[in-house]
């Protein structure tokens, strides 16, 4: 978007994470008007607990240099930035020289897998990030459409399983939040939280949202239940017992449980706690 509505901000919206685009949301006659907008919405909105991010374009198009000098020299700097496309350790290494002349200290980071050979190279990059200066990851992103298209698919959640599944594995692994696909058919709330629910089931910690009505199914989906919750913790409690008493695995609610169930039962109250 090339304007600005003060009156429709993310502080009204309650979320996680609001992400200004300058990539594919913008015509590419247009992204210098879009560098201008969104660093004047940087300046100006009041974001409430929403983090503020911004998504530029890729290294491959050869306008990432641009987009992070104008983000990070900004006069307000968001919180974090999400870089679209990345496709390899070399473009890694880009992304950390462009923003260590933009700051002193390490920057938040979110990175999006889309490609064939961004799923490929995916270790490598998150190994080369991690022990970049000026780069700190923070979550990778699973950008299903380019993705598809890359590989001459279908945009069908089974054709993207085994991507989706590498993406949680790698984020997992070095403790960066895996992030899922998006949901196009906005309207479709019911589709939205079933899709969802899988994702939770699948490993993500989050999902990318494109309409504010999503926002609270995927709050919902993404976070413990109360009846999830209250089994957890009486899990935990009932395996703490049993060790006193000295005894492995044991009984609960007509479930055999061992270590692997208790520390899935502290995952919940871990996330609820966050």
């Amino acid at each position: 978007s090339s304007g600005i509505n003060a009156e429709y901000g993310a502080a009204s919206l309650d979320l996680d994470l609001a992400v200004l685009d300058c990539e594919d949301a913008v015509a590419v006659s247009k992204k210098a008007v879009a560098r201008q907008t969104i660093c004047d919405a940087l300046n100006t909105l009041n974001f409430g607990r929403t983090e503020r991010g911004v998504r530029t374009n890729s290294v491959s198009s050869g306008l990432l240099e641009d987009d992070i000098k104008s983000i990070l020299l900004n006069s307000t700097q968001p919180d974090i930035v999400m870089i679209p496309k990345l496709d390899s350790v070399d473009e890694a290494r880009f992304l950390n020289t462009i923003i260590s002349q933009c700051t002193s200290k390490p920057f938040p980071v979110i990175f999006q897998t889309e490609s064939a050979i961004g799923l490929i190279n995916l270790h490598e990059i998150i190994t080369t990030l991690l022990k970049a200066s000026h780069v700190i990851p923070v979550a990778i992103v699973f950008g299903s459409d380019d993705f598809v298209s890359d590989i001459r698919g279908s945009r069908d959640i089974d054709a993207v399983s085994y991507a989706r599944q590498k993406v949680v594995t790698y984020a997992r692994a070095y403790n960066l939040q895996p992030i899922d696909i998006v949901y196009i058919e906005y309207k479709d709330l019911e589709g939205l939280k079933l899709e969802s629910e899988k994702g939770f089931g699948f490993g993500f910690s989050g999902k990318q949202c494109i309409h504010p009505s999503q926002i609270p199914i995927l709050q919902s989906a993404f976070s413990p239940s109360s009846e999830q919750l209250e089994y957890a913790r009486e899990l935990i409690r009932s395996f703490a017992e049993n060790q006193e008493a000295g005894k492995g695995a044991f009984t609960f609610r007509g479930k055999m449980i061992d270590r692997p169930t208790l520390l899935q039962a502290q995952n919940v109250v871990d996330m609820f706690d966050e």
